[in-house]
């Protein structure tokens, strides 16, 4: 079956009434294509029925209020929630597929959130059915290691960036779609990049003639699905993708004990010092 690009769709079962409200945040994850995803609407109708990709089960979902709702996988295309309420807050984790995230030669990412497919009612992006968004907001943030380069939208509005994150916000809008350009620099201690997280243990002492052996962290067992068989399951782990064996720390990113950028399964010089410039073996370069 070809896989189909759905940014988060949403149906109104009944008639809505002024006063939609849409609110969109992306918590992208040091590794630039792993995010949690923020998604609100508010509005006067007394039912919503929201969209998600076929790969977001309901076990990966962080968080759902009203508490009240129905899920539906029966569908082909699509799993949904049902809420008979006057509007929703979810928020799970997920990551951007090849069709949505491209790399130049530069090493700078482009991100666009619709393929250029429309639905059999000619809606697109992010739209809301009947009527339009009476007020939509659509964020990042992110993480110090990612720098931001260029964004767009197809539909006016204002955008603004407070420290690590850029907003955009519009009114009386519908069929909205987003171009995000960013860079990715390779973070200096991936543990720290969650509260409570483990730290990164103090470099290995390395003899002249002996390499030494890295120790992994006590692998735990986690409930629900572990995509990349590292031990973390995907609603923890904030480097999904990595290789089957590598040593990962207690939120799934690769072991660098050295904090060189260079990770353990494959630094031949694993106890280089703090801010020693090295190749792509981890080793020292020696700079004239």
């Amino acid at each position: 079956m070809r896989k189909i690009l759905l940014p988060l769709l949403l149906i109104i079962t009944l008639p809505a009434l002024a006063g939609v409200q849409s609110e969109t945040v992306f918590f992208l994850q040091p590794d630039g294509r792993s995010y949690l995803l923020e998604r609100s609407i508010h509005s006067n109708s007394p039912t919503h029925r929201f969209h998600l990709d076929k790969r977001i089960h309901l076990d990966d979902i962080h968080h759902i209020s009203p508490a009240r709702f129905e899920w539906d996988d029966s569908d082909e295309r699509v799993n949904s929630l049902t809420f008979e309420a006057g509007g929703f807050t979810i928020i799970y984790p997920d990551r951007f597929n090849d069709s949505q995230l491209r790399q130049d030669q530069n090493g700078v990412l482009h991100y666009k959130s619709w393929d250029g497919r429309r639905n059999s009612n000619g809606r697109y992006g992010y739209w809301y059915a009947p009527g339009q968004f009476d007020q939509f907001s659509y964020t990042w943030i992110v993480p110090d290691n990612i720098k931001l380069l260029r964004y767009r939208s197809n539909q006016d509005g204002t955008w603004t960036r407070r420290n690590n994150a850029i907003s955009f916000y519009a009114e009386k809008v519908n069929d909205l779609t987003f171009e995000m350009s960013y860079q990715v620099r390779t973070p200096a201690a991936p543990p720290q990049a969650v509260k409570n997280a483990a730290p990164t243990p103090p470099p290995v002492r390395q003899s002249a003639n002996k390499r030494p052996s890295a120790t992994p962290s006590p692998r735990t067992s986690w409930p629900g699905r572990d995509d990349d068989q590292d031990g973390i399951g995907n609603t923890d782990d904030l480097c999904p993708g990595t290789p089957a064996r590598a040593l990962v720390d207690k939120v799934g990113c690769a072991l660098d004990t050295d904090r060189d950028g260079i990770p353990d399964r494959i630094d031949q010089c694993i106890a280089t010092e703090a801010e020693t410039p090295v190749d792509s073996n981890g080793c020292k370069i020696n700079v004239n």
